[in-house]
């Protein structure tokens, strides 16, 4: 053999041993990502052990669960949908971004109730985040709603807080910006900046039917994510109504 075709053959070896090495990693990162798709949604998802202690209408205590996370302030429901999870309440509104209510890293994080708002939603105006997960998970199907069939037919749901239960009735959806004032400003004490939040949500709603609100009422926003623009969000807004007041406490 000669210095050549050692050589070639010593660089057909080095190129073969460099493809085997390539094809190695594409392998065990196409694994680890598989790994980590399921592990990011096992953990999005909410246990069997924490869907047991989903509170009832009959029994609307949170004691349960608060006896996991203190931050728990409820458990929201909304009918026809995967959204079906216990809302914690942070002391800012990055605290449960992504963590779960264990307080574990998740990268789909907690269902909150904004920090600016009282935990017992007696505040005119609640907001809740989620974030817009694939398969429905955390508020991935707020997204559905954009869909005027989603929209019409999907209207209710249940949030229980400790000794309480309000129905929800839907009312709106919109798609507003990150930054839009009127939307992401919880609480709302004053009547005249009531109505107004009221009637700018009327004008604006890509969806809206008559729910009976007023300044008398209480409302609840639930936020997330939407791809279709830049720092898009879609909201959809509900009207609460006390269903039960058992005088317990959570």
């Amino acid at each position: 053999m000669t210095a050549g075709q050692k050589l070639i053959r010593g660089m057909n070896k080095v190129l073969d041993a460099a493809v085997a090495i390539a094809l190695a990693v594409v392998l065990l990162y196409g694994g680890y990502a598989l790994w980590d798709t399921y592990s990011v949604y096992n953990k999005t998802a909410v246990s069997g052990e924490i869907m047991h202690f989903k509170p009832d209408i009959s029994n609307p205590t949170l004691s349960d669960l608060q006896a996991i996370n203190e931050d728990v302030c409820a458990w929201l429901t909304i009918d026809g949908t995967h959204i079906d999870y216990p809302v914690l309440h942070g002391t800012d509104n990055s605290e449960y971004l992504n963590k779960n209510i264990y307080g574990e890293y998740s990268l789909g994080g907690s269902i909150f109730l904004d920090c600016q708002n009282k935990p017992d939603f007696t505040d005119f105006y609640s907001l809740l985040y989620g974030h817009h997960m694939d398969g429905g998970a955390m508020f991935g199907d707020v997204k559905n709603f954009e869909q005027e069939s989603f929209f019409d037919s999907h209207k209710t749901g249940t949030l229980i807080t400790s000794g309480k239960s309000f129905r929800l009735e839907i009312y709106a959806c919109m798609h507003v910006d990150a930054y839009n004032t009127y939307m992401f400003t919880p609480g709302v004490p004053d009547e005249p900046a009531q109505q107004t939040l009221l009637s700018y949500i009327q004008k604006n709603a890509l969806y809206y039917r008559d729910a009976g609100t007023d300044t008398d009422s209480r409302i609840l926003a639930l936020s997330t994510c939407s791809s279709a623009t830049t720092n898009g969000r879609t909201i959809i807004v509900a009207r609460m109504s006390e269903e039960k007041d058992t005088g317990g406490r959570g």
